[in-house]
């Protein structure tokens, strides 16, 4: 593993790209995670964090096991770099946004493509949880659009537990195929509300499988062995991304207009009830298997 920094845009929210100039720059930290044989180009994954910060049992252990079959891995710390890994989920939420972490992923993107030992056409996103739903994200043109004008795009999306939050007006997608990963008891997304963005996407132009493991919770493939309360969920979380880059509360008239905004939205749809987090082996096994045929797909 080698730990490196690239140099990529750090706007508030989306809409800060459009025009770009004036969006400030952040040297982003990541690990990057290479096979033992590059002698010729390899296929490459980014992999988008959690809200729980860079994991050694998660982010870092899929870079590691996909660099074992053959992956250029891209491990994203998109909260270290900007100086709040080591905080609370809380924190972590209030303090750096969607549009970093989309940010993030697309230079990510870019980084990777220009590698001489990885096929740039064979670039795939992988994220958890809040990472989950920047893989979402970075499927819709328009988004890609707006961090790379020019290309590249990523081959493949899988997203595992990833939060529901935002529906695009304009699904419109480059085609690449996403995998949604659920857990039929995880109480931080909502299930009705992932199955209308995997057909927001199918209706865009990607084939989109969603999986759900019934009886299984929030990070099946983390370390809880027994079941963790955690004090806060998202499900009821639900915004729209406009064709000009505005977002808005589908619940009330709220729109996200800056900083401040997005954290008293996100403070007001936040569900006090939480969700429960459980490690499972067997789904861990069996959606790691799906993650490899994706990406062999590519």
């Amino acid at each position: 593993m080698q730990t490196i920094t690239i140099t990529g845009p750090n706007p508030d929210l989306i809409h800060d790209m459009i025009g770009g100039e004036d969006v400030p720059r952040i040297e982003i930290e990541a690990e990057l995670y290479l096979p033992d044989d590059t002698s010729a180009p390899c296929p490459a994954v980014v992999v988008s964090e959690g809200l729980g910060g860079l994991q050694d049992k998660r982010e870092r252990d899929y870079g590691r096991m996909l660099s074992n079959e053959g992956y250029v891995v891209l491990v994203i710390d998109s909260f270290g770099t900007r100086g709040v890994g080591s905080n609370g989920d809380f924190i972590r939420a209030m303090s750096v946004t969607e549009a970093m972490m989309l940010g993030d992923a697309f230079t990510g993107l870019r980084y990777l493509a220009g590698r001489p030992d990885v096929d740039a056409g064979r670039i795939g996103i992988i994220g958890f949880s809040y990472g989950g739903m920047i893989t979402q994200l970075a499927a819709y043109e328009q988004l890609a659009r707006a961090y790379l004008p020019d290309g590249p795009r990523f081959a493949a999306h899988v997203s595992y537990y990833g939060c529901s939050i935002p529906r695009l007006e304009d699904p419109t997608t480059p085609g690449a195929p996403v995998t949604i990963l659920i857990g039929g008891n995880d109480r931080n997304v909502s299930i009705p509300r992932v199955h209308d963005i995997a057909t927001d996407l199918r209706r865009g132009g990607s084939p989109t499988e969603v999986i759900t493991y019934e009886d299984i919770y929030h990070q099946w493939d983390g370390t809880d062995e027994t079941r963790r309360w955690v004090p806060a969920n998202l499900r009821k979380l639900h915004l729209r991304v406009g064709r000009d880059y505005g977002i808005r509360d589908e619940k009330g008239s709220m729109q996200m207009q800056g900083r401040w905004s997005r954290r008293a939205l996100i403070a007001r749809r936040t569900d006090p009830r939480g969700y429960h987090i459980l490690r499972d082996r067997l789904t861990t096994r069996n959606s790691n298997e799906v993650l490899l045929e994706r990406l062999q797909a590519m």
